[in-house]
């Protein structure tokens, strides 16, 4: 609260003309107050580390990382007044912090701070000394508010795309975690928590100075730091043996291959394929490994739909007339994972697979008329042929999902039979697909079984002519409906005369097989 309140007094102060009536001199003050706030956080760490306080003063150097950069997001500010003022304040501030540092190094020896978190440290500090004057060098040629080229649109295209990556990258180099004793200043995950908070106040920084010499923050300048966080992510844990730590690297492989869909803006186009080109490269190594994971076999393949998809839209155009790259992408990503749940035996990913075709169907051909019926129907159809493949014994309720698609699939039939998009022939072209698939399996396997199915599908191929007849027979006269019936009545009890046999036992035939009753006890 203290630092909450620190942060929040500085910017009511740098509002509020009657405290100080020079900018300036505002700007001065806010920089003096954080400075000795932050040396009043390191000394009294210390203090209380000398005393075995190891949570108080634990959380205060932590408050310190959290705003060592914050003095170089002022001098940002005070770059745009005086140039000559912030190059004093930005070596004044990277003096103090290494001073401050240094401090802690010394003074608070229980403190889990190792020399190769150093090197990074003081980088990143040289980097925020560095930005404020930077781009207001760059800033006296820039001309006009978001520009789209110059010097100053390039220094900070680069500052995004190349300097921010490159200083995240950094973490790689940092020791593998290990604690220095069993205090919590010697915590073995402190080290990457400190390097965290430094590259998070850097980003933040950097965004302020976009908005100060109002740069477009766009998907694509994003799209590399995520890049290089997603793949640290994964290379930080390759050195753990542990169960977990092994599934949680499988885990790491595929947030990389989102990353470039980041970059999908107008003018992301060569971002994205560097990166897709860089996960193809990634995945391929991971491949050649000693482990070869299934998953980085599927991301690899997506990486490199990804990449064709990311050609420029003139190439797209030649092969497929209006398909635009974003198009390309979902329609890719979309086949790729139906493939792919194809593939698995999973009721669950089924039903993911069919809303996935469902959509691509209906985005497809959205303007045609009755695309909406078709594209239930190619879910339902979907779902319903990769239920051949499951193993009822082993997912409990896939049965149900199977007689419940059966069901949705023809009352949909018949809702489309209904409406003025449906023709008698149209459902009779998937009923009929599905009952040649599952003839084929069936027959292919030897057995018949799962005859929901079937009957599904024969319900669904006559609900063209049933509903047409249906039609005839409401506009018949009662009496010859009242006749029809009649007969179709004396037939029904004609051939449940005899089939008796079959379906009902006589009190004689009980008394003499015995054996074939069923009792009912609890």
């Amino acid at each position: 609260m203290s630092a909450a309140l620190l942060l929040f007094g500085c910017y009511r102060v740098s509002l509020d003309a009657p405290f100080l009536n020079l900018e300036s001199a505002r700007l001065l003050f806010n920089f003096t107050s954080v400075q000795l706030y932050e040396v009043l956080l390191v000394f009294t760490a210390i203090f209380l580390a000398r005393r075995c306080l190891w949570y108080d003063s634990t959380l205060l150097v932590g408050l310190e990382n959290l705003l060592v950069f914050v003095p170089f997001i002022l001098i940002s500010q005070a770059a745009l007044i005086d140039s000559r003022r912030a190059l004093a304040m930005s070596l004044i501030g990277g003096a103090v912090a290494v001073l401050r540092f240094g401090s802690l190094k010394r003074f608070f020896i229980q403190l889990n701070l190792p020399g190769r978190l150093l090197v990074p440290g003081f980088t990143l500090l040289a980097l925020n000394v560095a930005l404020p004057l930077l781009y207001r060098h760059f800033g006296e040629t820039k001309i006009g508010i978001h520009i789209d080229s110059g010097p100053a649109y390039v220094m900070n295209e680069y500052t995004w795309l190349l300097i921010l990556p490159a200083v995240l990258a950094l973490a790689n180099f940092l020791p593998r975690p290990q604690a220095a004793g069993t205090l919590l200043p010697q915590h073995r995950r402190l080290p990457a928590g400190l390097f965290t908070l430094w590259i998070a106040v850097t980003g933040v920084h950097l965004y302020s100075l976009d908005y100060i010499y109002q740069f477009d923050l766009r998907g694509e300048l994003l799209a590399p730091t995520l890049w290089v966080l997603a793949w640290t992510g994964w290379l930080r844990c390759s050195g753990h043996a542990t169960l977990w730590a092994g599934r949680l690297k499988y885990a790491l492989t595929f947030p990389p291959v989102l990353i470039p869909l980041v970059a999908t803006s107008p003018g992301g186009q060569k971002t994205f394929l560097i990166l897709a080109a860089l996960n193809i490269a990634a995945y391929c190594g991971i491949c050649l490994g000693p482990s070869r994971p299934r998953l980085v076999r599927h991301l690899l393949f997506t990486s490199v739909l990804m990449f064709v998809a990311g050609l420029p839209e003139i190439w797209l155009q030649s092969v497929a007339p209006g398909l635009s790259r974003a198009g390309g992408i979902a329609a890719g990503v979309m086949a790729y994972t139906v493939v792919w749940i194809t593939l698995s035996r999973n009721p669950r990913l089924a039903i993911l697979g069919a809303i996935i075709l469902g959509s691509a169907v209906m985005s497809l051909f959205g303007s045609h008329a009755g695309a909406g019926y078709w594209a239930f129907q190619g879910g339902l159809v979907f779902l319903l042929l990769h239920s051949l493949r499951w193993n009822d014994a082993e997912h409990p309720g896939a049965s149900t999902v199977r007689v419940v698609a059966g069901l949705v699939w023809v009352a949909q039939s018949l809702v489309w039979m209904h409406s003025d998009a449906g023709k008698f022939w149209m459902p009779f072209i998937p009923g009929a697909l599905v009952l040649g698939v599952y003839s084929a399996v069936q027959i292919g396997r030897g057995r018949w079984s799962l005859f929901s199915v079937p009957a599904a599908a024969a319900l669904v191929m006559f609900s063209g002519p049933a509903c047409a007849a249906a039609e005839g027979v409401r506009t018949m006269p009662s009496g010859l409906l009242a006749v029809l019936g009649s007969f179709l009545l004396f037939g029904f009890g004609t051939a449940a005369a005899l089939t008796r046999h079959h379906w009902q036992r006589s009190e004689t035939d009980l008394a003499a097989n015995p054996s074939k009753t069923t009792t009912r006890h609890g």
